[in-house]
Formats: C-alpha cells, sequence, structure tokens
C-alpha cells in the first residue's frame, strides 16, 4: 500500500461516521466517494448481499474505529476537565455558575438551543450590574474551526456582556480568534489565565433566560460554603 493509500488520522468526521454507520447497520453501500477512500484504505471490505453488495468492517477498519472511540473519550475527559478549572475559577472569584444551563434564544427570527460550557454572573441585585459571561471550552482545533465557521457567538450576544474561548495548550494562538472573543488559556501546569480581556456589550436577560437559569443548578465549588449569601 502506498503511503497516499494509509487512512488519515485521525478520519475526517464523514468518514468517521460513515464507518461507525457500517458497523452499525447491514452494510448496504452507498457508492460515493467516501465508500471508494474506505475501500482504498483498506477500512472496509465488499461483500456479496441479497440485493445489492455490502460493506463490512476489515481489521484495519475497527482499529480505526477502536482509535477514534479512544480520541473522543480523551477529548470529553479534557473538556471536563478544562471546564470544571474554568467554573472553579470564577465561582472562587464570587460569580454564580452555571455548566448545564440549557436556554433558547432568537437569532434572525430563529429560535435554537443555546447551550453554554460555562456561563456565570455577578452575585448581585441590580440587573445592570450582573455583567454575564459564557465561557466556550475548545480542547480540538476541529471543533474551535467549527465554532468559529458556525459563528455561534451570535447565540451568546442575547445571553452574555462578554464572551470567552477558553483554549487547551496549544491548539492555537490567541491571534487567531477574531477580536470579538475574549481568548483564555488553559493548561495542566499553568491552569487558566486570560490571554486577551473580551469586549463589553450590551445585553437584556429576559423572562424565558431566568425560569433556564431557575431550572438550572448553580456550580459550587469545593471552597465554596452551602452559606454563601447571594
Amino acid at each position: 500500500m502506498s503511503e497516499r493509500d494509509e487512512p488519515p488520522v485521525p478520519l475526517s468526521r464523514r468518514h468517521a461516521t460513515r464507518l461507525r454507520h457500517y458497523w452499525r447497520s447491514f452494510g448496504w453501500a452507498c457508492h460515493d466517494n467516501i465508500d471508494i477512500d474506505l475501500l482504498r484504505w483498506g477500512l472496509v471490505v465488499e461483500q456479496p448481499g441479497d440485493a445489492a453488495s455490502v460493506f463490512r468492517l476489515s481489521d484495519a477498519g475497527r482499529t480505526a474505529l477502536g482509535a477514534g472511540l479512544s480520541r473522543n473519550r480523551r477529548a470529553r475527559d479534557l473538556h471536563s476537565q478544562v471546564t470544571q478549572a474554568v467554573a472553579a475559577h470564577l465561582a472562587e472569584s464570587g460569580r454564580l455558575v452555571f455548566t448545564e444551563l440549557s436556554v433558547r434564544t432568537e437569532h434572525e427570527g430563529r429560535w435554537r438551543s443555546c447551550k453554554p460550557d460555562v456561563f456565570s454572573i455577578v452575585r448581585g441585585l441590580r440587573a445592570d450590574h450582573l455583567a454575564p459571561q459564557v465561557h466556550e471550552i475548545k480542547v480540538g482545533r476541529g471543533d474551535l474551526l467549527g465554532e468559529l465557521r458556525g459563528a455561534k457567538i451570535e447565540r451568546y450576544r442575547e445571553l452574555a456582556a462578554s464572551i470567552y474561548l477558553v483554549l487547551a495548550e496549544g491548539i492555537a494562538d490567541p491571534d487567531e480568534i477574531p477580536s470579538d472573543y475574549g481568548v483564555a488559556l488553559y493548561s495542566e501546569t499553568a491552569g487558566f489565565r486570560i490571554a486577551r480581556t473580551a469586549p463589553i456589550g450590551d445585553y437584556s436577560l429576559e423572562t424565558r433566560h431566568w425560569m433556564a437559569l431557575a431550572k438550572a443548578t448553580p456550580f459550587r465549588a469545593e471552597s465554596e460554603t452551602t452559606q454563601l449569601s447571594f
């Protein structure tokens, strides 16, 4: 097998999704360019079926599928680790923090579900002093580029006065991130730090936002007591 016929590591999302499809299904072939790639890389083998040919995973295909699963699990573990570190930092600075908030937002006449990784507000009683923030955690470059292409920042503007991207060590340089975002960096050795302060914009929390916050459970840092005043 020539070098160009070796499968890329990691597989692209489309190729990995197709490989999982053949693992889970009867293997009916799609006969498109993705199938050609999988055959060329030796990740699937073609077998005759009752009505049409079917694809089965080869040993190399099973290995690639397992390697992808391991990478995804490591990424989820790292994402959770960074989320916990950011939430703890914000909570210890006195902010009210949510890591499982789900709220409906409206953008360009369309309703979208918005689930920021970390949402926080100042503990206070004046609506104009809440300074809501969104921190989105990115532990892989592909995920980061998808965030930027999808312009998800527009969904957060309704919720937050400032929006940060928190980058795991090594996935991007702060100068690559659009100026609409603030940038924070995280590494296991240095922890969480701000690389660029986010611009502060307008926000208006409405009834649907407060209802979502009322249903969500605030994050509590280990050093935070249950008697911490609001």
